[in-house]
């Protein structure tokens, strides 16, 4: 092959500044998966980006096949050693990362890496599967930008203009932004027409449809929010706060389990009734993270809920047929008062034990109901019971194993959670008769005065009872009388004065006013983003639409978004210098290209001077020509103020009035 053979763009080498752009944006897209990937990924981008520079240098010679099928046989071993064997998001995005990776290794000519940056393209949404927010926004926009950096890196020559290139890239991106947003507004919301598993990374959080003691703890150490609740009438009382979630009624000797389980929806009963409210409601909206379970929370107690697709279940709780894998907003009311629709099926079992383990607690709590003339009496009783012998609140209970560990806490150990104090005494008050459920859900939250609303996070989890003393179920919480400062703060504010060593350090530090007032101003940015973005709907678009330009139709939506995209693409071209707006001609160039267009162009080598003589000696009726041929050669070579245009204005126009004469 000579040099003056003709090679095809793409199939051209890869230069120096190409090459180091796409180890730029590789590396910018590794940190941007390496939270959700295992970490040798990183040391693979440092032995796959050595080598690849090293060859770029002639210091190194590209890897044989051999080399390469070996390297993604490795990589497949580790894949599937570091626990990424089944087919999940995170596989799938590990294994699409992996060839990312090792594609370098035989990146030479422009045609690999323009493959490789339209799969940083494509990595930088994929990102948006695992965060949405503002900074999740924020990291795919710098991944975009240098992907299309790169790109024009990788297509030019040899001497790549770095200056040039940021404008193109800035302008490209700018000009798509009109799009982005117009198929934001008017794009339909459609469900997704396959989906891929996620449970790899414990997809499922917050509370779930079975209790033991111990267990609402683990949720204790975890600030993540759970949902936000925005009220339209006035904020309830600190003290109602109460969040419920699952009712949980069977008991098995040492766990509470829902009656409607999650593992088979198809088993739920159709739509049942809610209680009716007895005097004011409060009416609120819920905007309630991903958390992979299929339960929704209200204010104790919901009388009517909004939820789309929710399905309301006997026992007071609604349920998404679906598990809750995206934002889910939903609106409900709730009355501190409510009448009950009729009971009898679910009172019958909300009595049943086993009937082994635990026999100290169930002689003890037989023995100490015989002393009280009621049952409510005798619930006051081990309230007080609780506040004087000594029970102890923490974070760090004791195991208590066994088919007696619920005998164990309450008669020996004394040291528990929540969970601890309402599995004990639910087990009590069932053990002498009186109907009992457990209520997981959450307890508390934080009002946010920037956002209006009340945020929920995981350290807020709870577990209280319900009891059915004739007249409807009651809600009756042992953490009052343990811990009776935990109805009015929520868990870290009470912890951090006694157990600061149990709380996880984000929590202790939430006494720095600084730091606190800046995690809120955060919390409400976050909120608005969901609200705004995530949870937008199109009808509010539709609205503006027809308010501009009358009925909406899909044929006047087509036209407005092709006319934008004209606009837009006009106005790319203009500032990448492909169009450039029609100037007019300065003086005396303007009068001497119509005196050019009117009598015939100027032979070659002919100067003004001659030009105009030759014209007056043909149209010597025609004085103007003079008059302009003094001004002319005067702005040209005589004058160092410019004439003014009005000059040549004058006479251009006694020149047309001789031209029409003559004519006439």
């Amino acid at each position: 092959m000579t040099d003056s053979t003709y090679i095809p763009p793409h199939l051209r080498a890869l230069h120096q500044a190409g090459l180091k752009y796409l180890l730029l944006v590789q590396l910018m897209t590794l940190l941007a998966f390496l939270p959700y990937l295992p970490g040798w990924f990183f040391a693979l981008f440092l032995v796959v980006g050595l080598w690849r520079w090293r060859v770029l240098h002639g210091q190194m010679r590209k890897p044989p096949a051999m080399v390469l099928w070996a390297a993604v046989l490795m990589g497949l071993g580790a894949l599937m050693a570091s626990g990424l064997n089944r087919y999940s998001l995170d596989s799938a995005v590990a294994l699409c990362l992996l060839g990312y990776l090792l594609k370098s290794l035989e990146v030479l000519r422009r045609r690999d890496g323009i493959f490789q940056i339209y799969l940083g393209y494509f990595l930088a949404g994929v990102l948006l599967l695992y965060r949405f927010d503002p900074i999740a926004a924020l990291i795919v926009s710098l991944l975009l930008f240098f992907n299309t950096l790169a790109l024009q890196a990788v297509t030019a020559g040899g001497h790549y203009n770095a200056r040039y290139g940021l404008t193109q890239s800035s302008l490209i991106l700018l000009a798509a932004l009109p799009i982005m947003v117009a198929g934001y507004l008017f794009f339909p919301r459609l469900p997704p027409l396959w989906q891929i598993p996620n449970d790899q990374r414990g997809a499922q959080t917050g509370m779930t449809d079975e209790i033991s003691p111990g267990s609402v703890e683990r949720l204790a150490q975890s600030v993540a929010p759970v949902f936000r609740v925005a009220f339209d009438t006035p904020l309830p009382a600190r003290n109602q706060w109460y969040w419920r979630g699952n009712t949980l009624s069977v008991f098995d000797g040492r766990s509470w389990q829902a009656e409607y389980r999650s593992a088979n929806p198809f088993a739920w009963p159709s739509q049942a009734k809610l209680p009716s409210g007895v005097g004011p409601a409060s009416r609120y909206s819920v905007l309630m993270e991903n958390s992979g379970q299929r339960w929704l929370y209200f204010l104790d107690w919901p009388s009517a809920i909004e939820a789309g697709k929710g399905v309301i279940l006997p026992d007071a709780r609604a349920a998404s047929r679906t598990p809750i894998t995206s934002l889910l907003r939903y609106r409900a009311s709730s009355h501190r008062t409510v009448n009950w629709p009729d009971q009898s099926g679910l009172i019958a079992s909300n009595v049943l034990l086993p009937e082994q383990g635990n026999e100290p607690l169930r002689q003890w709590a037989q023995t100490q109901r015989a002393q009280y003339a009621s049952d409510g009496d005798f619930i006051d009783g081990l309230m007080h019971h609780i506040r004087t012998e000594g029970f102890f609140y923490t974070l760090q209970p004791p195991a208590y194993p066994g088919d007696q560990s619920l005998a164990d806490f309450w008669l020996t150990g004394r040291r528990g959670f929540c969970s601890h104090y309402a599995s004990a005494v639910g087990y009590i008050l069932r053990s002498v008769g009186i109907p009992t459920r457990l209520v997981g859900g959450y307890l508390g939250g934080t009002y946010n005065p920037t956002g209006d609303y009340v945020q929920v996070r995981q350290m807020e989890a709870h577990v209280w009872l319900e009891v059915w003393l004739g007249q409807g179920w009651q809600r009756i919480d042992p953490t009052a009388a343990v811990a009776p400062d935990r109805i009015e703060m929520n868990l870290d504010t009470l912890f951090r004065r006694s157990q600061p060593g149990d709380l996880p350090l984000l929590s202790r530090m939430g006494s720095l006013s600084l730091l606190n007032g800046l995690s809120l101003y955060w919390d409400s940015m976050l909120y608005q983003w969901q609200v705004l973005i995530l949870d937008y709907d199109n009808s509010v678009a539709k609205a503006w639409f027809e308010s501009a330009f009358g009925r909406f139709s899909p044929l006047k939506l087509a036209i407005a978004i092709l006319s934008l995209m004209a606009l837009v693409g006009f106005a790319l071209a203009w500032g990448l210098g492909m169009v450039t707006w029609p100037t007019r001609q300065r003086e005396p160039y303007r009068s001497l290209a119509r005196i050019e267009r009117w009598y015939g162009a100027r032979a070659d080598a002919e100067t003004v001077q001659t030009y105009f003589q030759r014209l007056a000696a043909q149209h010597p009726s025609h004085s103007a020509l003079w008059v302009l041929a003094d001004l002319i050669e005067g702005s040209l070579y005589r004058h160092a103020e410019p004439i003014a245009a009005r000059e040549f204005r004058a006479a251009r126009h006694r020149l047309v009035k001789q031209r029409r004469r003559r004519s006439l």
